[in-house]
């Protein structure tokens, strides 16, 4: 029996069983077709093992199904790169580019910035994700599984923690989907 190896998008995981957590993915489903709630984040947090990668995976099927702006990041130790906070937001916004070529113009050009690499976790945040989608007017939803899962030992999951803080009312524009154990700075 073969290993799956785990990568952002969450192939590693299978959506909910037909019948099951069906009141969880009705509340997340109101959560993110409201426009009136003043909650850009729905945290899913609870112990290891109870399904919330399964919720997020399905969430993750159900709105490509809706052919919804989403994009995903499914965080894991099992590898560095699911670990790492380090490709986080170009794959964020790579999700988002290829669902609109207009998003596209807007996070390439802002990549290709001389000084793209010296920017912080915050403004490629803001440069590569919300500045796009504030400009365009269009409305997003990003699933985050595992935050827990993500390392910090150089500050990576303190950075990306601050800058959903910061994010939670600044943009009606981006919905996060965010699930974890229930940790102290989550």
């Amino acid at each position: 029996m073969s290993r799956k190896i785990p990568n952002v998008y969450g192939v590693q995981h299978v959506p909910c069983l037909p019948g099951t957590r069906e009141n969880t993915v009705a509340a997340i489903s109101k959560w993110a077709d409201e426009k009136t709630d003043a909650n850009a984040i729905f945290l899913l947090l609870d112990v290891a093992g109870s399904g919330k990668s399964t919720v997020a995976k399905h969430m993750a099927n159900q709105w490509t199904r809706e052919k919804r702006l989403f994009a995903r990041f499914f965080f894991s130790r099992d590898a560095k790169i699911t670990m790492s906070t380090d490709d986080f937001c170009l794959t964020v916004a790579t999700a988002f580019s290829e669902h609109d070529l207009m998003l596209k113009d807007l996070i390439n050009a802002f990549k290709e910035r001389a000084d793209f690499g010296l920017f912080s976790f915050e403004e490629k945040f803001n440069g590569l994700v919300m500045s796009p989608l504030e400009k365009l007017n269009r409305d997003a939803i990003l699933i985050i599984d595992a935050l827990d899962e993500c390392d910090n030992e150089h500050g990576g999951r303190d950075e990306l923690l601050n800058v959903l803080h910061g994010h939670q009312s600044a943009s009606p524009q981006l919905r996060i989907l965010a699930t974890g154990r229930p940790e102290l700075d989550i």
